[in-house]
């Protein structure tokens, strides 16, 4: 997962455990509620300013947030864990690959709630995982699971693929 990610779901773990709606902590920490949302969402890149406001809003320092967030980071993805948090932020209806399930190749999430992959991490990902060689995995992505996205609907997960200029 992203950096920014661990802070979010850090951020949402600890004000929930305090009993606080995300729309109280925006407004005591005098964020805006779309602007706190994007950063529970892992689509912000608060800076320190903001993490101070929140840490202060919870009762803790930033350093202890920081820790909290580097916690996250450290406790393995599964399937079932990012279906459950995709629940606690509203995303329940958000498609999940799971077979393979390319966990380690996520980078976001959009606003309306599609999961994006990295195309390079998912290749990365079957070459680690499963012992394919990198021509393998791009033909097994793209004929498996590129092909697949369109039936998946709206709601159907983002490949993006990196650019080099």
């Amino acid at each position: 997962m992203s950096l920014q990610l661990d802070f979010g779901i850090a951020i949402q773990q600890l004000r929930k455990q305090r009993g606080l709606s995300q729309e109280r902590l925006a407004l005591e920490a005098d964020i805006d509620r779309r602007y706190m949302s994007d950063v529970e969402n892992g689509k912000r890149n608060i800076s320190l300013d903001i993490m101070e406001r929140i840490a202060r809003q919870l009762g803790i320092e930033v350093s202890e947030l920081i820790r909290h967030a580097e916690e996250v980071s450290k406790k393995t993805l599964t399937i079932d864990t990012l279906k459950e948090w995709l629940c606690d932020s509203d995303h329940e209806d958000t498609i999940v690959l799971e077979s393979p399930d390319y966990l380690s190749a996520i980078i976001g999430i959009t606003e309306e709630g599609r999961l994006i992959y990295s195309y390079d991490k998912m290749v990365e990902h079957l070459m680690r995982e499963d012992g394919m060689d990198a021509e393998e995995a791009m033909e097994f992505i793209d004929y498996n699971t590129i092909r697949a996205l369109p039936y998946a609907g709206e709601m159907a997960p983002i490949v993006m693929y990196d650019v080099e200029l």
